[in-house]
Parts: structure tokens; sequence; C-alpha cells
């Protein structure tokens, strides 16, 4: 193994505490190009915007001069290159929208897959996959239907009610007045109703993160949803969760249809009292035939504006109501980080020491599952772990890989404290063959080489053949770059096993854990692989758990763990002669297994 290689760094993804942070974190890499499509619309949005203020000349000048002349066709011409000039802009800010947004947008998606997999095992274990993917994906989304409301909706909209104001105060300012005062008094009612909306939404999204998390649950599960007949049950336990998420979206519904039912009365009053008052100032001559002009393309296009802002408020509440529910979900601590050390190489050796140590699960404090463990592991020493299921022997694997911190005690690497480095560390000299084979689904090939992506092919080829699965390999459809489904479930048991052992011999790391690695193998393809794993264990630290005590007979060391005890100790004749607990199992297994 090449002492060149060197650990990652650590990256700076991270779970916003709050949508608003989310946003700007999104938009911070794109502040310029952002600042550039804003500019361009606001141009677009102001020449749209002016148009009926060309209009409105035009009819006064008619009204006055009662004939066409140069002045008019002057501000025809006008007309026509302020609406060239809106739509323009807007197709010029689209494009530089185009040359930035789908990069900020998926950089949510990737910050959040990033920042998930710091998370500790526990996280993984505490939570339902369906429901992290879930709120992952569904941020992503949420995140790109925000945008399109303000790039879409929002921007223009607002930006076109204000310079309404501007001009109606040009026609008279009891107008602008008017305007202004609607406007207020509507988005302020939205604000106050739009924080309940919100939290209603967010009940709801919850829910529907857990559905989702159901249906997930079931499809991964269905071969036991099939052999129990269980169909019926999984349906009436989605429909259950679904009547909890119409509950909460019928009550954010009732929320929306109050708002808007104030939106539709104030929008009716206000419209009449500002025709009232043109026609009056009409009259007395204070406005001319133009400001009535000005007054139906404002006030009309306003009542428009006002519905799709009012909307847009809604769906911003329901968006951050959404996306605070996901970063709640994926908030917490992270694993524990170290930043590498400068130039630090990973050792060709590894030796370990297990001082005092003591492990509990957060939930179970007071239940200890290893207690005061003390063990010697020297470079290159083959180490067997057995014991009674529940002694504590995977949960030691899981130690061992920075999954879980002790709560007690120590646990030493090449005489060095894990709690100095960053869990990475260990992981980059280990290879791991757990007894449940976590498989990706991709190729053969992808799932080998996941060990070391530089591999070879005639590397891939050789870890296959060592780890006796390349003969099945080239009988599959696509032979190595067969896709082998999710969690491998187009094979077998067994070659799911094989595969797993192959990557692990890819790997080729100086320390080797192997927790029931051939436990799904036919006595045959064992004795094969046993042959290969012994040649793997040469020169290698090896720690090996297994039920069938044969397979551990000619390892240097095995350690009886009872009742998370560190019980015994020794080779196998010296466990047998002293007759105690393992000379108990040795003599109660039948046909390679234990009989308890």
């Amino acid at each position: 193994m090449s002492t060149k290689k060197t650990l990652h760094s650590i990256d700076e993804a991270f779970i916003p505490r709050s949508t608003r942070e989310l946003l700007f974190h999104m938009v911070r890499p794109y502040t310029k190009k952002s600042a550039i499509f804003f500019t361009l619309t606001f141009l677009g949005t102001l020449a749209w915007t002016a148009s009926p203020v060309i209009i409105a000349e035009i009819i006064n000048h008619l009204t006055i001069t009662h004939s066409i002349d140069a002045t008019v066709w002057l501000l025809v011409g006008g007309y026509a290159l302020l609406r060239i000039f809106d739509e323009g802009f807007w197709r010029l800010g689209e494009i530089v929208m185009i040359s930035f947004k789908p990069q900020m947008i998926e950089s949510v998606r990737t910050n959040l897959f990033s920042a998930t997999l710091k998370k500790p095992h526990s996280f993984f274990v505490d939570s339902n996959s369906g429901r992290i993917g879930h709120w992952i994906n569904q941020t992503t989304a949420t995140t790109n239907e925000f945008i399109d409301t303000t790039i879409w909706t929002v921007w223009g909209r607002v930006i076109g009610l204000i310079i309404s104001a501007i001009f109606l105060f040009m026609a008279h300012w009891s107008l602008a007045v008017l305007f202004i005062v609607w406007l207020v008094l509507l988005f302020s009612y939205n604000v106050y109703r739009g924080k309940r909306f919100s939290q209603l939404v967010g009940f709801q999204s919850d829910e529907t993160s857990k559905t989702s998390g159901l249906v997930v649950d079931s499809i991964s599960n269905h071969l036991s949803v099939r052999v129990f007949g269980a169909q019926g049950r999984e349906r009436t336990m989605l429909m259950a969760q679904q009547q909890k998420i119409i509950h909460h979206w019928r009550a954010s519904w009732w929320q929306n249809m109050i708002t808007n039912i104030v939106k539709g009365q104030s929008a009716a009053l206000a419209s009449v009292i500002a025709l009232i008052l043109v026609v009056s100032l009409y009259g007395n001559g204070t406005v001319q035939l133009g400001g009535i002009v000005l007054f139906i393309a404002y006030f009309g296009d306003a009542s428009s504006s006002l519905w799709q802002l009012a909307w847009a408020l809604d769906s911003y509440y329901r968006n951050f109501g959404t996306i605070q529910n996901a970063l709640d979900g994926l908030s917490g601590e992270n694993e524990r980080q170290i930043p590498a050390k400068k130039n630090m190489t990973l050792p060709n050796k590894v030796s370990l020491e297990l001082q005092d140590l003591s492990f509990a699960y957060p939930e179970q404090l007071n239940l200890k599952v290893l207690k005061s463990l003390n063990l010697k592991i020297a470079a290159g020493e083959r180490v067997g772990v057995v014991g009674h299921s529940g002694a504590g022997k995977s949960t030691l694997i899981g130690l061992f890989l920075g999954f879980y911190e002790p709560t007690g005690g120590s646990i030493l690497i090449n005489g060095e404290q894990t709690v100095d480095n960053d869990p990475s560390f260990i992981r980059a000299v280990s290879s791991f063959v757990p007894q449940d084979t976590n498989l990706f689904n991709r190729t053969v090939k992808e799932n080998v080489q996941y060990a070391r992506p530089s591999a070879t092919d005639n590397e891939i080829k050789t870890a296959l053949e060592q780890a006796q699965a390349y003969d099945f390999v080239q009988r599959l459809p696509k032979g190595i770059e067969t896709v082998i489904g999710e969690r491998g479930v187009k094979l077998s048991g067994g070659q799911r096993q094989r595969i797993a052992i192959a990557r692990a011999i890819l790997q080729n790391a100086p320390l080797l854990l192997l927790d029931e690695a051939t436990s799904a193998l036919d006595s045959v393809s064992e004795q094969a692989i046993q042959k290969a794993l012994h040649e793997l264990m040469k020169n290698r630290t090896t720690i090996v758990i297994a039920h069938r005590l044969s397979t551990l007979k000619h390892l240097d060391k095995i350690v009886v763990l009872d009742n998370g005890h560190l019980a015994e100790q020794g080779t196998h004749d010296a466990l047998i002669a002293m007759n105690g607990i393992y000379a108990d199992l040795w003599n109660r297994q039948k046909d390679g297994f234990i009989v308890d």
C-alpha cells in the first residue's frame, strides 16, 4: 500500500438553520449575475409601466388638437420603443438568468446531500431514508419554485406597482395616496394571516415527508409485504397517513380562502372609490381625459398584480414552511470532524489497543453494551471475536470504524487515540465486509471499484477471481457491466457477499474487518473464499467476527465477549484447554452452527 495516499479535506457543506440562510448561501456565489438580471428586468418593467403614460398623452393631445399631427406620431414612436425595450430587456435578463439559475438551484441539492452525509451513524439509524430523500429533493424543488415566483411574479409586479404609484401621483396626488394606502393595508393583512398559513403548511409538509418515508419503506420491503399478504394493511396505513395531510391541507386552504375574500372585496372597494374620485377630478377640470386612462390602466393592472402578489405571498409562506420543515429534519450535530494534519499520510501497518473501553447507546445510557475492555492487537495480528448474540461484537466493529463514540475509555491506533483524528482516518486504512452487505443499484464493476476508483479492469478482475465471484459475474446478462438492482437484489445472498469481499480485496487496506463476511455462502464457496481471505490477511491486522468457530481456528488470537466483558482470550487450543465459554461454544457446534 502506498504511503503517498492522503486524506480528503473536509468540505464546507452545512444544513442552514433557516430558509433565509439557505437562500443567502445559495445566491451568494451568483450575486453579480443576479444583480445584472434584476437591473435588466427593472428597465424592462419601467418601459412596460410607462406605456400607459404615452397613451394618456396621445389622448390629451387629440382632445385638444382634434388632429393627428407630428406630435402624435412622435408619441406613437415613443410607445413602440417602450414596448421593444420592455421585451428586449426581459429577454436579455432571461439569457443572464439561464446562465446561472440551474447551477444555483442544484447547489441546494448538492449542499444538503453533502451535509447529510456528514451526519453521524445514529442519524441514519434513527431516520427514515425515504424522509431524508424527500427532504433533500423537496427542498430543491421548493427553492426552484420560490426563485421562479420571485423572478416571474413578484419582482416585475412590485416594481410595476411602485412605478404606477409614481405615475398616478403625476396625474393627481389623491389617486397615488389612495393607491398606496390600499397596497399597504392589504399586504399588512396578508403578512398577518401568512404566519398562521406558514405554520399549517409546515405541519402538512411534515406529514407528507412521513408519507414518503412510509411508501419507500413498503417498497423496499416489498417481499415481506407479498409473503405476509399485507398489501391491504400497507394501503390502510398509507390512507391513514394521507388523512393527516388532507386535514392540514384543508386548514391551510381555509386560511387562504379568508385572505382571498378580503383581497377581492378590498380591490372592489378601492376601485369604486378611485373611480368616483377620478370622475370628480375630471368634472372640476383638475384631471384631463388622459388621467382617466391612467386610472383605468394602473388600477386595473394593480388589481391583477395584487391578486398575483397575494398568491405569491401565500406561495412564499408555503415554501418557507416546507423548507423549514426539511431543514429542521436534517439539522443536528455532524459526525466528529477534525481537519487532516498537514502532509498526513496513511500508514502501511496498523496496531490497535483498547483501554478501559465502554459503550452504551444514547437511548439506553444505563445499559452498557461494552464494559471496560482492555485489549492489544499488534500490527499484522489476526484476531477472532466470538460470543453469544448481543455480546457486543458488531458494536465493537462500529466503534473501530467511528460509527459510534466511546462512552468511556479509548481506542488507540498506532498508539494515537482515535478522538485525535477524524473518523475518516481509520476508515481510510480499513477494509470492511459487513454481514448485511451494502451494494448500490449500479453495475458490478462500479460496486467493486467503489473501494478504489482508480483501480484498473485487470485489478477488478483479479479481486473478483480471489473472491470466487468472477465466474458467476461472467454469466450475468452484461457481465461486469450488469446493474444489480437496489441493494443488489438481482443477486443471491452469497453472490452479494462475494461482491463485497471482492471490494474489500481491491481496497487492499492494512486493517481488515470481517463481520460474518461468509455467513451467506454455501460450504464449498466458503471454503474457497476462506483460502483467499487467509491470503488477504497476511501482513494485515485482521478482526474477524464469526459464529462458525471452525473459521477462526487458525487465527493468532480469539477474543470471547460475554455480556459486554472481555471474558477470555487466547489461541483456539489454549481456549479449548481452559474449558470455559469458548470451549462450551465449540462443543455445542453442529455442522458449523452453534446450537443454543
